[in-house]
């Protein structure tokens, strides 16, 4: 029995914590052994999942797709908890693979195995180790399902499912710390139960009949029946108690139960029963009949509404065909066609419009297709594709009408698309636009340019897309998804991984959150935009127009932005390892908290920049100009400053260890026509800006340049000499 191995597991403690437990409430316990079997299982996937995010952002190994059941198991828990949506290309460490699905398994391992303990011996571990057992009300260990009515129904399913339908619908949702400050509270609630409760209950033992004993203070509790759990304890024995009666009734049978059932209730009234059931049968048969009626009238009425449709689509057809003197007739055909309700008239037109040659009948196909809304855009992007090939083999081979002709082809698809966008702005954010080629064309048969200013993209697909010179002014690529609240799973974000928006213009655009993965923006305007928490590794923003554009927490490693015009933008927190910067002006811009080791700078223009707290780890800055910059805390170890413009930057708390200071200019006069954007820290006392910051393992400093740092406060062991 139960009683046994408590009394031999707290005879083995230690007196010191035997004596503590025995001055403890029970509640405490209770409260404590509780939370350590919730650190037990939250630390159990906490520790192989910060091991597997640290070997993905490491980047140990050759990256490898993130694992289907990862995969799937990340898209439920987003969806359920209003997670950020993850990004399509889920490339990570086999290491993460290998810790992540540990931390599946070991939960679920862990978990199992306090269960069995449970039903066992009635205790988990950190209740043994605080004196306390769960028993049935025979003072037995619960069973099996005992145990899954406390903790999955009773506990977590009532308790936690409470908290999170009151997350969900009060407003709070999806602030993470409110469900888990709701769950909270109510656990503490649960357990308070037991405070205002004779028996001491909580409201999960009272749903799966259990009790709590106190193995410490009594062995037994203090039960509210008369029979110990183990007799071998029974001291005396009165004959009394040990009898009991029983009463004989000739109509036992008539007697109602204590709480009265279905059944009795039958056999007290059969008539009455027996009407019901006919009332039941007679209800259903009348039932089936009106629902076989009114089946048989819908179908009939479907029927001959095909059948019209069926007529109406092969008179349409017949009229494609061209017939003396009606000319106009294949028009008017082909735009009825795209008001008729019949899934062949797409693939009817679509068919058309990769055949017709005559320009106003091509005309006439693009707009009978924007008019079939937002169903036309897969047709039309196949269509699309497969002329741009057309197009594209032309040019080895081909005389000019056949070019003239497909091109016209071509530009039709391109206009039915642009037409679609606008005139169902942020009704189709699953719309798939990969590949298609809608840039800029200057032919003079058929000359088109994208042009979808202020017009909600969010969540189309442009990966691969040619949209280079197209014109996003004021766009949106960023929605708040069905929910209506942004940082959800179901955030509409737009994808243009890959793409071609050289040229293009974006300026003051939404692509918060966006995908940009390795897209060319060569000379982009992206003045004002909002891209604050973009993906951009790998893209190209070179000679772009970023002037005052909020890359907030972007990542952009390995991205080029040579040449670019950065005056005014925000990087703070934005990650741009191994990132190329030369020769871009960047005056009066901020960098606070961004990672920015391995980037290369050189020639870079960083006047009255804000490098606050930056990572600048093994950085080259050669030849930049930092004057007014402010690198406080800033982590220097290894960087390049050779020949760049130093004067008047902040270097308080820096850490300059393995720098290379070579040619550095360290103060010069102020400059009547100075940039505008040198905003120097403590003008009042700028020898102040290298006070107490250590010099001792930078490298190639010279006579000149120790003077003048030891004469304004730094260290060095060549200072005082």
């Amino acid at each position: 029995m139960a009683s046994p191995s408590v009394n031999s597991d707290f005879d083995r403690l230690l007196p010191w914590w035997r004596d503590t437990l025995r001055r403890t409430p029970m509640l405490v316990r209770r409260g404590c052994a509780f939370v350590l079997e919730v650190s037990f299982l939250v630390g159990s996937a906490a520790i192989p999942y910060g091991l597997g995010a640290y070997a993905k952002h490491r980047e140990i190994g050759d990256p490898v797709p993130l694992s289907p059941l990862l995969a799937a198991t990340e898209d439920r828990i987003g969806q359920v908890l209003g997670l950020p949506m993850q990004q399509p290309n889920r490339n990570v460490s086999p290491l993460t693979n290998l810790f992540w699905t540990g931390a599946l398994v070991l939960p679920a391992l862990a978990g199992s195995w306090q269960i069995y303990l449970l039903c066992k011996t009635g205790q988990t571990d950190p209740k043994r180790w605080f004196g306390v057992q769960v028993v049935n009300r025979h003072g037995t260990p619960p069973a099996l399902f005992r145990v899954v009515l406390r903790e999955g129904i009773g506990r977590w399913g009532l308790i936690g499912g409470t908290a999170f339908l009151l997350w969900r619908f009060t407003g709070a949702f999806p602030d993470l710390g409110v469900l888990t400050g709701m769950t909270g509270v109510l656990l503490l609630g649960d357990g308070m139960v037991s405070r205002v409760k004779r028996d001491g209950r909580s409201l999960h033992d009272r749903i799966a009949g259990t009790h709590l004993l106190d193995a410490v203070q009594n062995p037994y509790g203090d039960w509210a029946w008369t029979t110990p759990p183990n007799t071998e304890h029974w001291t005396q024995t009165y004959e009394g108690e040990l009898v009991d009666s029983i009463v004989l009734s000739p109509h036992a049978d008539e007697v109602p139960p204590s709480t009265p059932n279905l059944w009795w209730w039958m056999r007290r009234h059969p008539g009455a029963t027996l009407f019901l059931v006919m009332l039941f049968c007679l209800a259903a048969v009348l039932g089936t009949f009106v629902g076989t009626q009114v089946y048989v009238q819908q179908q009939t009425n479907w029927r001959e509404l095909k059948e019209q449709d069926n007529e109406l689509f092969l008179s349409l057809v017949g009229k494609l065909t061209p017939a003396p003197g009606a000319p106009d007739e294949r028009k008017n055909a082909i735009l009825a066609l795209g008001t008729l309700d019949d899934p062949r008239a797409m693939s009817l037109l679509v068919d058309l419009l990769g055949q017709e040659t005559s320009p106003p009948l091509i005309d006439a196909i693009q707009q009978s297709l924007a008019s079939r809304g937002v169903e036309a855009i897969e047709e039309l992007r196949r269509l699309n594709q497969s002329l741009k090939t057309d197009l594209d083999s032309l040019q080895y081979g081909g005389d000019a009408a056949e070019k003239a002709a497909v091109a016209r082809r071509l530009r039709a698809t391109q206009r039915a698309i642009a037409k679609i966008l606008t005139n169902y702005s942020g009704d189709m954010p699953t719309a798939d636009l990969s590949r298609t080629h809608l840039g800029q064309t200057t032919a003079a048969d058929a000359p088109f340019t994208l042009v979808l200013d202020a017009v909600d993209l969010a969540g189309i697909r442009f990966r691969g897309a040619i949209l280079d010179r197209a014109s996003f002014q004021g766009s949106q690529f960023y929605g708040a998804g069905e929910d209506g609240r942004f940082g959800t799973y179901d955030d509409w974000i737009a994808d243009l991984s890959g793409a071609d928006i050289s040229h293009a213009n974006l300026a003051g655009s939404r692509l918060t959150n966006v995908w940009m993965h390795r897209t060319n923006a060569m000379q982009a305007n992206l003045n004002h935009a909002d891209a604050r928490g973009i993906s951009a590794n790998g893209a190209n923003f070179s000679s772009g127009q970023l002037v005052g554009t909020n890359f907030e927490a972007a990542s952009l490693r390995q991205g080029s932005l040579t040449g670019a015009d950065l005056s005014t933008a925000n990087f703070a927190n934005a990650d741009l390892t191994g990132a190329t910067l030369t020769e871009i002006e960047a005056g009066g811009s901020r960098w606070t908290g961004a990672n920015l080791s391995q980037s290369n700078w050189q020639d870079a223009n960083l006047s009255g920049a804000d490098l606050t707290n930056t990572n600048l780890t093994n950085t080259n800055f050669r030849g930049a100009d930092l004057s007014g910059a402010s690198l406080r805390l800033a982590n220097l170890q290894y960087a390049n400053f050779q020949n760049s413009d130093f004067s008047f930057v902040d270097l308080r708390g820096a850490d300059v260890s393995g720098a290379n200071f070579q040619g550095v200019i360290w103060t010069r006069e102020p400059q009547e026509s100075e940039n505008t954007f040198v905003v120097r820290s403590n003008l009042n006392d700028p020898n102040s800006f290298v006070e107490g910051v250590d010099f001792s393992n930078a490298r190639n400093l010279d006579a000149e340049a120790l003077s003048y740092l030891c004469s304004n406060g730094a260290i060095h062991p060549e200072c005082g000499r």
